[in-house]
C-alpha cells in the first residue's frame, strides 16, 4: 500500500513539473503574432563582458531589445526544467553555431533565452549543463514585461530593432532548416 502511495505521488509530482511547459501546437493563444509591438522589456544589466561585447551593448546597465546592436534578436523564452525546452538546448546551441560562423549572420542576428520563473543559479545552472554559448537571462519573477505573456514554454520571438514581431513559435523546433530560413529572410528584408 505504501510503496503505490509513493509510485502514485511521484507519478503526480511528474505531472506538476511538466505542466507548465505543456505545450499546445497550433495554439490560438500565440503571445506574439507577427506584426505585433513586443512588450516594452528591460533585461538586466550583461553579467559579463562576453555578454556586453556579444549585444554589441555599450553599457553596463540595464538594456532593452533597440540597444543590442543587432538587426534581428530571436528570444527564447523558456524554463529550465521544461523537457521541451531541454530538449531544444542542442537544437539552439546548433543555430547559435551556424549564425556565429556566417558573416551576415553573426553581424546582424543576435539570440538570448530568457529563462522564466528561475533564479540566476538555476539559468546559471542550465548554460553549464547544456554548455549554452549564448546569453541565458534568468527572469524568476516576470521581471521582464515580455515573460509574463508567456504561457507555455519554449516560445520563440524573432523580433527587429525595434520590437516588431516578425515571427514567434511555441514548442518543439522540429524544422531546423525553416527556423534558419526564417532568420535569412527576414534579416533579407530589414
Amino acid at each position: 500500500m505504501k510503496k503505490r502511495f509513493l509510485t502514485s505521488l511521484q507519478l503526480l509530482v511528474c505531472i506538476l513539473l511538466v505542466l507548465p511547459c505543456y505545450t499546445v501546437y497550433g495554439a490560438k493563444d500565440q503571445p506574439f503574432p507577427p506584426g505585433s509591438q513586443l512588450p516594452r522589456s528591460t533585461f538586466p544589466a550583461p553579467d559579463s563582458q562576453e555578454t556586453l561585447s556579444y549585444l554589441g551593448l555599450t553599457s553596463t546597465e540595464p538594456y532593452t531589445v533597440s540597444q543590442i546592436g543587432a538587426k534581428l534578436v530571436l528570444i527564447e523564452v523558456m524554463k529550465v526544467w521544461c523537457p521541451v525546452c531541454r530538449g531544444n538546448a542542442p537544437i539552439m546551441n546548433s543555430l547559435y553555431q551556424v549564425v556565429k560562423n556566417d558573416a551576415d549572420l553573426a553581424r546582424d542576428v543576435k539570440i538570448i533565452a530568457i529563462c522564466t520563473e528561475n533564479n540566476k543559479k538555476q539559468a546559471d545552472a542550465f548554460r553549464k549543463s547544456f554548455k549554452i554559448l549564448f546569453p541565458v537571462i534568468p527572469d524568476e519573477h516576470y521581471g521582464i514585461g515580455l515573460t509574463a505573456k508567456v504561457s507555455h514554454t519554449p516560445t520563440m520571438v524573432l523580433v527587429n530593432s525595434s520590437g516588431k514581431v516578425l515571427w514567434s513559435h511555441t514548442g518543439e523546433i522540429s524544422d531546423f532548416d525553416g527556423l534558419l530560413r526564417e532568420l535569412r529572410e527576414n534579416l533579407k528584408k530589414q
